[in-house]
């Protein structure tokens, strides 16, 4: 971690070079933007999920009795700041963004950062999302989580980008974190270098196909010192559907990558213990896809569906997660301006290495006011 601190602030001070070389032009214009939203949301879940507002499939439990929980949050609520800065002919872009979501089961939540970052020309630098993912590819849901086979993920990161391109050519150096299962005496250390992402984004008249590709390694002490490469790729495109309409999708495939998806987040599966003094990296694949309708301007819907699954391998134990499925159905109405409506229900299937499966259902609302207030 002190080895990416110092990245990080090498990085930082190469860009505060590079703003202070491009002041050759007077400084025109800027902007502060302070904005968010409150949310309350009201949820009904058919069975014990822990009080998490995060529907995730693999965290269904399997051969239990299920005992209905209800439960009312406000942690969603968020709060931003987006500076511009006029530099010359470019702008230098500094966000700052938190929400109250440090923990799903905790109903009351302490702040935690999502985004801080400075954008500026080809270099962004500082927390956003993962260079693996697209924010426009994010079903509208009311779930806080979205679909399990999702790669929705925030990281540090140093990002180089095409500038003022239409089409957008980019690479990232992202802080390495594993997400193994260990075993006897096999214990994890420090990542020695960062994640390596490179993406393509094609846009055009229909909307945008983006391709990303990773490599990465997490290392572990056994009888030695020994690293784990991964590797995975990822598709994701949203193709607009008349005026409004939009059809999102996404598959992702790898292996060693489950850190950067959604519904693999808590189950350790980058690499698994084989018995020996050394680690399997398990792959993953999945695959989701969301249709976003308007009935009026102010009344929309989506219908999501998703599955992810992992690998057969003799390594994982009966009870372990083999497969996840997880469908949404929801509508939203804008009362006013800024002031919106949402009632969802979502269904959920996990199915463990021995068959044995179990479900759940979740019916949830949410009531959202958001604000913006800009300074010049």
């Amino acid at each position: 971690m002190n080895k990416m601190n110092r990245y990080l602030t090498l990085m930082i001070w190469m860009l505060s070079m590079k703003i202070t070389m491009a002041q050759e032009a007077s400084v025109s214009e800027s902007q502060l933007d302070f904005y968010g939203f409150g949310r309350t949301t009201f949820v009904w879940d058919n069975r014990d999920l822990g009080r998490s507002d995060l529907f995730v499939p693999a965290n269904i439990k399997v051969g239990t009795t299920k005992v209905p929980g209800f439960f009312v949050g406000a942690k969603q609520t968020r709060l931003g700041f987006d500076f511009k800065q006029s530099v010359g002919a470019n702008v230098l872009t500094i966000k700052v963004e938190g929400d109250f979501h440090n923990d799903a089961t905790d109903a009351t939540g302490l702040f935690r950062m999502r985004h801080a970052y400075a954008d500026y020309k080809f270099i962004m630098v500082g927390m956003t999302w993962s260079n693996f993912f697209d924010e426009k590819v994010n079903p509208t849901v009311v779930d806080f989580e979205g679909p399990n086979s999702s790669t929705l993920s925030r990281t540090p990161q140093i990002k180089f980008s095409t500038y003022k391109s239409k089409n957008v050519l980019s690479v990232s150096l992202e802080n390495p974190i594993e997400n193994i299962t260990l075993g006897d005496s096999i214990t994890a250390l420090p990542e020695r270098m960062p994640d390596l992402i490179g993406s393509y984004k094609l846009n055009a008249g229909f909307g945008f196909i983006k391709v990303a590709a990773l490599v990465r390694e997490f290392r572990y002490q056994s009888d030695e010192a020994r690293s784990l490469i991964g590797y995975g790729a990822t598709i994701m495109s949203v193709v607009n559907a008349g005026k409004k309409d939009k059809l999102k999708f996404q598959g992702v495939m790898g292996t060693g990558v489950a850190r950067y998806i959604q519904g693999a987040s808590g189950l350790n599966y980058d690499a698994v213990y084989n018995g020996t003094n050394e680690l399997e990296a398990l792959q993953m694949y999945g695959a989701n896809i969301s249709y976003e309708h308007f009935w009026k301007d102010h009344l929309y819907s989506s219908l999501t569906a998703g599955f992810l699954s992992v690998e057969e391998n003799s390594n994982l134990k009966k009870n372990n997660y083999q497969s996840g499925y997880y469908a949404s159905a929801n509508i939203f109405y804008d009362v006013v301006k800024n002031f919106t409506f949402g009632w969802e229900i979502i269904a959920g299937e996990r199915i463990n290495v021995d068959n044995e499966s179990g479900t759940a259902m979740r019916v949830q609302m949410n009531a959202t006011y958001k604000f913006n207030r800009s300074f010049k």
